[in-house]
């Protein structure tokens, strides 16, 4: 498969129309001297690419855009990892955002999963998100509703019919995927009755 590096994000720092590449090593750089006084005082912080990921869907975003950070050193990726690993909570002007690896490659396959759920919920105006934590997230009746699993959000349906009838494909054409090799299993081995 195609192995991808994995880059450190900040996720949640305010985004500004029309900023540029400065503005993002200053908030980078902000953020580091808030949460990583000794970062500084240690390295040479040297930046080889800063940007905010793509736009793909709309631009009337409610949440800003990751930023994706490359550094010219490995290590300084690794200590700042880590540095925010041991810190558990980081801030950027008091507030808290997350600071990770890219998690793209990582949560692909889930997303993967989500998919043809996710494509059903998104033709009826559902507003489905696949969140970093590869959670399906959709709003019914006005409600904001979580699953982290295929089986919580059967659970749920059995309680609203018109999303379970809506659902009904997506999750039955998996069942039948996932069951289908133990059935010609047991068929292979079972003893003939004549």
């Amino acid at each position: 498969g195609v192995c991808k590096k994995m880059e450190p994000m900040m996720i949640g720092v305010p985004e500004r129309v029309g900023e540029n590449g400065t503005e993002l090593e200053n908030a980078l750089q902000y953020m580091i001297q808030e949460n990583f006084p000794n970062l500084t005082r240690q390295a040479n912080i040297q930046i080889r690419e800063i940007q905010r990921t793509p736009v793909r869907y709309s631009t009337k975003r409610s949440t800003p855009r990751h930023i994706i950070i490359r550094f010219s050193k490995v290590e300084m990726k690794e200590k700042m990892l880590t540095a925010a690993r041991k810190k558990g909570q980081v801030t950027y002007k008091g507030k808290p955002i997350r600071l990770t690896a890219d998690l793209s490659a990582e949560t692909l396959p889930a997303r993967q999963d989500w998919g043809p759920i996710f494509k059903i919920l998104k033709e009826k105006k559902c507003q489905p998100r696949i969140s970093y934590q590869t959670k399906q997230i959709f709003i019914s009746k006005g409600e904001i509703k979580s699953f982290s699993d295929k089986k919580m959000l059967r659970d749920f349906i059995t309680t609203r019919p018109a999303l379970q009838e809506l659902l009904k494909e997506a999750l039955n054409m998996e069942r039948k995927n996932h069951y289908q090799p133990l059935q010609k299993h047991t068929e292979v081995h079972r003893p003939m009755t004549l």
